[in-house]
């Protein structure tokens, strides 16, 4: 609102004195200027600073000298400062919300906005009966009040993360246009205009548009100044009075008459608006050019295009494919727009002695162009249309959407959506049910007995559930409440219940469902409670056994807003629930639920502990709740801080997220301490490696064991500051700069250390460039540890670099012995010393006699196999004879699907010893704290089912948590 006021109060000062210096004729040079003066900066961000600065030297300017140069120069200055100050802003505003987010909230802040430009009129017509010139101060002075404020912001704002494809793809053309630069970008974004009609029609239409507004702005200049005979007072005055009167007009469009037009007509038909009203505008002037029919041209070149015609726009963007809708942003915003400005610019200045001062031969030109945006616009329409049709059939199209691209439907449409609920498709079925249900409730009803009897179940559910309750004949309701589908029975028995003569057995149907054994009919009588406000019924649903029934009860308890008396301890302990899906749910719904008093701080230790979850979403969700609704929750976590695991690491993300600048100090602090001490044991692991090789085997070995608990604590340290870095750049492509860290090629390595040196901030970037690149620790001088470094590592606060420290002086121990063995097998060598450990203390040793067999073919199998020490031998008996597929030694693995499916054996190996864990429940205990990170990576042993061969798995470091390994001498096995 302040950058809205500020920047259009500047406006109004600087075109009225364009105006009155330099004249109208000067506008086709001036929009020749402004093109190729924006359009080599698009791609940098001025600061409100540098506006402020800009806004004092134009106002000296004026005092100095108020002439025709200076008046161009001023005009043409502010305008580009006000095209980048603008695309800096909405590049701020984007970093605070995810395009999910963004769709709700930025038309509240359009509508802010609005409420400037307003102020900015009101403010141009005060100021301007004293002078006109002082209103460029006004620029200054909000351009340095929104720049304190942004300080503020950034610092307060929360930084949500990347959770939809739309996120991920935008950040992705950043990253690309960054890499590739301006020309191949624009080059790729040409091939998909050019391969797509709907693509093309966009810009065909936002060309024409451009084009259009640029000659109605000169028509409107020249009626504005004949009307106040060249007045800079007066003019000064119109201008203000005409913004005001334009944006009072965009704010009650946009509020009142868009959601109407787009609810009743259409996207389809709304983007006929505009050029219909601009082409009416045209013919207006041309007849009779007054000042009248100039301000209903300007009205509708700025009210009309701001309040329906863009949020118009931005419906129908959703029937591009998510990857174009970047590449097209990015053609519209370096091509089009400023191509546009250029092309009209030069056209007007070559017409311009044709056309001299009539008004009317403008005017002209413009029902010309207007001619023809108003045809781009009926083209767009039929493209659009096609592919609202196509995403129908492909299913890739919402309710909500389907009903703002066509509005009310014609009945050519509502027999096409009759036809698609006759059809075979049952997904298209549904969809084309609940969309005649919504668009066309007297169509609906007329075709309620076939819905009613139709073989599909969904169908049947949504015309009871669509259908107006009083228009459901009373014996349809009864043989519905006895339909063998439970869902179907919840949906008569709420049409019973609201009707206005009830229908006495609702209730007992109900009943039924609660008490049914089915899990899936107590779901459905749960969701039926959401309806009738049965509150009780909601309760009893998230306490029940069943994890569907929970996650209906949690949806129900959405429905109800959360209005839900004594819900609240249901409610946490669902947040706390064992079932990931339902405490995924659970935390959806507490980012918009605040606690009563008596439970706030047993919320905030929920909260809490999901972020100590293995799962991606879950803590995501839990930091954005604490952030949203239980701030103080936040500060419950600064002690979850020291933990060198993924709660570690969950915490940090939340913290640098939230938008609390004191927690961020105690973060910063937390993370810098740990960056400087993870460089120190980096160098000191450089000193072990460079020293191993003058020591004997043992004490080699021992030194190696410390390195390895060193090189933990460093990765540890690294990536706690890649989750900073992450959560504070996450919506500027640095997910490109790990990839990049990750890459086997040095050449990515290094330009990614560079690109995270330049992301910033220097206090966390630098440091941790240093422990990404360990080759600067490697000492000069191999200096052998002393006792005082001894000493200094027993007291460590890692516990693993104190055992290993005390491994490699006083000698390695047995427990120590089995980590090494695990680490020298292939499978386990990339887990840390925690993973290990958790490993082994699940390991069970079994011997073999040579010959003894493990298991045969077609046993069930739930166990893995690591041979530690000896042979196993896999062979087939094939007519009378042995087939040895494969031998295994020492550091294999066998049978590591077995964990998963506990299926056949599918080969009967033979061997001598072996070491089991103690069954495979065990496993899957180990999988369910992190199923996001280990169950992903799981994945890449799926092509490995059935095989016969049991080759060695190579797999990442935190894949093999799961997996369970051996001590020396032994097979070992997992159940």
């Amino acid at each position: 609102m302040v950058v809205g006021w500020a920047m259009y109060t500047a406006f109004s000062a600087a075109q009225s004195i364009f105006l009155n210096k330099t004249g109208p004729h000067a506008y086709p040079v001036f929009f020749v200027v402004l093109a190729l003066a924006v359009w080599p900066r698009r791609a940098f961000r001025i600061n409100l600073v540098a506006n402020a600065v800009a806004a004092v030297c134009v106002f000296v300017a004026y005092m100095v000298r108020e002439d025709s140069g200076v008046a161009f120069t001023a005009y043409v200055v502010y305008s580009v400062a006000f095209e980048l100050v603008m695309l800096h802003f909405w590049s701020f505003v984007t970093q605070h919300f995810n395009v999910l987010e963004g769709k709700r909230i930025f038309p509240v802040i359009a509508a802010g906005s609005s409420v400037g430009y307003i102020l900015s009129g009101v403010t141009t017509t005060v100021v301007a009966f004293f002078a006109t010139e002082p209103l460029i101060l006004v620029w200054a002075i909000g351009s340095v009040a929104a720049a304190y404020m942004s300080i503020g912001l950034e610092r307060t704002l929360y930084r949500p993360a990347l959770i939809d494809d739309a996120d991920q793809l935008l950040v992705k053309h950043e990253v690309d246009r960054e890499r590739h630069g301006l020309l191949a970008m624009l080059l790729r974004a040409l091939e998909h205009a050019t391969g797509s009609r709907l693509i093309l029609a966009v810009v065909v239409l936002a060309l024409l548009l451009q084009v259009a507004s640029r000659i109605g702005d000169y028509v409107v200049a020249v009626v504005f100044v004949n009307a106040t005979h060249n007045n800079l007072q007066e003019l000064t005055i119109l201008i203000g009075n005409a913004w005001l009167l334009s944006y009072v007009v965009q704010l009650v469009v946009s509020l009142f008459v868009a959601p109407w037009v787009l609810d009743r007509l259409g996207v389809k038909n709304a983007i006929l608006a505009l050029p219909i009203f601009t082409l009416v505008g045209f013919t207006a002037v041309a007849l009779n050019p007054v000042l009248a029919t100039a301000l209903f041209l300007f009205i509708v070149r700025n009210g009309l295009q701001t309040g329906l015609d863009d949020p118009a726009q931005n419906v129908l963007g959703g029937a591009l494919p998510p990857q174009v809708v970047p590449k097209l942003q990015f053609l519209l915003n370096n091509l089009v727009l400023p191509g546009g400005a250029l092309v009209s610019g030069l056209a007007l200045l070559l017409l311009q002695p044709a056309i001299g001062a009539s008004v009317q031969v403008l005017a002209m030109l413009g029902i010309v162009v207007g001619i023809g945006f108003l045809a781009a616009a009926s083209w767009l329409r039929s493209q659009y249309l096609d592919a609202i049709y196509t995403r129908l059939r492909m299913h890739a199209l919402s309710l909500a959407d389907y009903q703002q691209a066509v509005g009310r439907p014609t009945p050519q449409e509502v027999a096409e959506l009759q036809g698609y609920i006759r059809g075979s498709d049952h997904k298209t079925r549904e969809f084309a049910a609940a969309a005649l249900a919504r668009l066309s409730p007297d169509a609906f009803i007329a075709m309620l007995p076939e819905l009613l009897a139709s073989e599909d179940a969904v169908v049947r559910r949504l015309g009871l559930q669509m259908a107006p309750p009083d228009r459901i004949p009373g014996p349809d309701l009864e043989a519905a409440g006895r339909d063998e589908d439970g869902w179907v029975r919840a949906a008569a028995a709420v049409a019973g219940l609201t009707r206005s003569d009830r229908w006495e057995g609702a209730a007992e149907v109900v009943g039924k469902l609660r008490d049914a054994t089915d899990p899936d009919h107590r779901a459905a009588a749960v969701w039926a409670a959401a309806f009738v406000a049965d509150e009780p019924a909601v309760i009893a649903g998230m306490l029940d056994a069943d994890p569907r029934v929970r996650m209906e009860a949690i949806r129900s308890f959405a429905r109800l807003k959360g209005q839900v008396a004594d819900i609240a301890g249901p409610f946490i302990d669902c947040i706390r629930d064992r079932d990931v899906e339902v405490r995924r749910e659970a935390l959806r719904q507490a980012v918009r639920w605040i606690p009563p008093d008596a439970r706030v701080q047993e919320h905030a230790e929920a909260l809490v502990g999901c972020l100590a979850s293995g799962d991606h979403e879950v803590r995501l969700l839990a930091a954005e709740a604490m952030a949203v609704q239980a701030p103080g929750a936040l500060a419950l976590t600064l002690p979850l801080l020291s933990a060198r695991d993924e709660t570690s690491v969950a915490v940090i993300d939340a913290l640098v997220r939230s938008g609390r600048p004191d927690l961020y100090a105690k973060v910063r602090a937390h993370l810098e301490a740990q960056l400087a001490h993870a460089a120190d044991m980096a160098r000191l692991s450089a000193r072990v490696a460079a020293t191993m090789r003058h020591h004997d085997v043992d004490a080699a070995t021992g030194y190696a064991l410390l390195r390895v608990g060193l090189d933990d604590y460093v990765h540890s340290a690294a990536q706690s500051g890649l989750t900073a870095m992450r959560a504070l750049h996450g919506k500027r492509g640095f997910a490109t700069v790990e990839r990049g860290l990750a890459s086997v090629h040095a050449q990515a390595r290094v330009e990614a250390l560079e690109t995270l040196l330049n992301f910033g901030p220097s206090w966390l970037a630098g440091p941790l460039a240093r422990l990404l690149e360990p080759e600067v620790f490697d000492p000069l001088l191999a200096r052998p540890l002393t006792q005082a470094d001894f000493d200094a590592l027993a007291k460590h606060p890692d516990k693993w670099i104190r055992e290993t420290a005390q491994a490699a002086f006083h000698g390695l121990d047995e427990q120590m012995k089995e980590l090494i063995a695990l680490k020298q097998v292939p499978l386990f060598s990339t887990l840390t010393l925690e993973q290990l450990a958790s490993v082994d203390r699940m390991m069970v040793t079994r011997h073999y006699a040579k010959g003894e067999s493990l298991f045969r073919r077609g046993d069930v199998g739930g166990e893995l196999y690591v041979v530690v020490d000896g042979e196993v031998r896999v062979h087939l008996d094939h007519a009378g004879r042995e087939v040895t597929l494969a031998k295994h030694r020492a550091g294999a693995v066998m049978g590591e699907m077995s964990v998963f499916d506990s299926g056949a054996e599918t080969g009967p190996p033979a061997g001598d010893r072996a070491r089991a864990p103690r069954g495979a429940a065990g496993i899957h205990q180990e999988l369910e704290p992190a199923p996001a990170r280990d169950g992903r990576k799981a994945r890449g042993f799926q092509p490995r089912r059935g095989c016969g061969d049991y080759s060695v798995a190579s797999v990442s470091p935190r894949t093999s948590i799961f997996l369970r390994a051996a001590s020396s001498r032994s097979v070992q096995t997992f159940r």
